[in-house]
C-alpha cells in the first residue's frame, strides 16, 4: 500500500513539473523562471533514501522491591545446674623411719720411713800423662857423588868423591802434660720417704628411711552441668524480590524509499579574462601574479 501510494505520488509529481504554463521557483538557483538550462524531460534518476520512524516496543525489565517478613528464629538458653557427685582419689603418705646401718670408710695413714740410697757423685784428679811428638831434626851428611856434567857449560865438572848433605828426619820427643780425670765414687746417703698405708674402718650410723604409703580418699564434689534449651523467637527480616516490570520504550528505525529525482546539469563556466601583453620588447612588463604582492 505504501509503495503504491509513493508511486501515484511520484508521478503526479512529474506530471506537475512536465505540466505547461506551471511555473515553480528552481531549488538550485531560486528564481522563475529558471535561469539555468532547463534539463531534458527524461533526465531522472532513481534514488533510494533511508527514511527514519519511530516504532514503540513493550520491553520488560526487572526491578528490586523490599519486601518485610517475620521469621522465628531458634534461640539457644543455657543455663547451668548444680549436680554433687563422688570421686576417689589417691592420697600419698609419706613416713619416715629410722633406720642403722653399718658404713666402711677409708682412713690414710702417712709414716716417714729411713731409706739407704746409693748415689754417685762426681771426683774429679789431676794426673800426668807422657805423649811423644814427632819433631823435624836437621843433619849433615856426606854421601859418595859421581862426575856429571855441568848443566850450562856441559863440561865434567871436578869431584873428589864425597858431598856433604843436610838430611831432615822426624824425631819422637817425650812431651808430659797434666790431664784432668773425672770418675763417678759411690757412696750411701739416708733419707726420709714418706709411706702411706690405708686400712678400712666400719662404724654404724643411723639414717631416715622414707617409706611411701598410697590410700584412696573419696570426697563429694560440686559441678557445674550446662543445661540447653531452645525456644523461637519472631524477627523482622527485609529481603529483595525481584518483579518484572512492563515499559514502553520509542525506538527509531529506517526504511529504504526509492523515488525519482530529476538531474541537475552543471552550470556553464564562466568567461576567464586574460590581460593583453602589450609590453615592448626591451622591457618585461610585471606579471600578474607579482602586482598584488607589490601593492601588498
Amino acid at each position: 500500500m505504501r509503495l503504491w501510494v509513493r508511486g501515484v505520488f511520484a508521478v503526479l509529481g512529474i506530471a506537475l513539473v512536465s505540466a505547461p504554463g506551471t511555473s515553480s521557483a528552481c531549488t538550485t538557483c531560486h528564481q522563475t523562471p529558471c535561469a539555468m538550462a532547463p534539463a531534458p524531460a527524461s533526465a531522472y534518476q532513481c534514488v533510494t533514501e533511508m527514511v527514519p520512524y519511530t516504532v514503540n516496543r513493550v520491553v520488560q525489565r526487572v526491578q528490586w522491591q523490599p519486601v518485610i517478613e517475620t521469621v522465628m528464629v531458634k534461640q539457644a538458653n543455657v543455663t547451668f545446674v548444680d549436680q554433687q557427685r563422688t570421686v576417689c582419689r589417691p592420697v600419698v603418705d609419706t613416713t619416715y623411719v629410722s633406720r642403722t646401718i653399718t658404713v666402711c670408710r677409708p682412713v690414710c695413714e702417712t709414716t716417714m720411713v729411713t731409706q739407704n740410697v746409693t748415689v754417685c757423685r762426681p771426683v774429679t784428679t789431676t794426673c800426668q800423662v807422657t805423649e811423644y811428638c814427632l819433631q823435624p831434626t836437621t843433619q849433615l851428611v856426606t854421601v859418595p857423588t859421581v862426575s856429571h856434567a855441568c848443566g850450562h857449560c856441559g863440561k865434567v865438572a871436578p869431584a873428589c868423591g864425597h858431598t856433604t848433605v843436610a838430611k831432615t828426619c822426624l824425631t819422637p820427643v817425650p812431651v808430659v802434660r797434666d790431664v784432668q780425670v773425672t770418675r763417678m765414687v759411690p757412696e750411701v746417703q739416708t733419707r726420709q720417704v714418706p709411706v702411706t698405708t690405708t686400712r678400712i674402718v666400719s662404724e654404724s650410723k643411723t639414717i631416715q628411711v622414707p617409706v611411701t604409703n598410697c590410700r584412696i580418699v573419696s570426697e563429694v564434689i560440686t559441678q557445674k552441668i550446662p543445661v540447653t534449651t531452645f525456644h523461637c523467637v519472631p524477627k523482622t527480616i527485609t529481603r529483595q524480590v525481584p518483579v518484572p516490570v512492563c515499559e514502553t520504550v520509542a525506538e527509531t528505525c529506517y526504511r529504504p524509499v526509492t523515488r525519482m529525482v530529476p538531474v541537475v546539469c552543471a552550470p556553464a563556466p564562466a568567461p576567464v579574462y586574460s590581460a593583453p601583453q602589450a609590453a615592448p620588447s626591451g622591457q618585461s612588463a610585471p606579471s600578474s601574479q607579482a602586482a598584488p604582492s607589490t601593492q601588498g
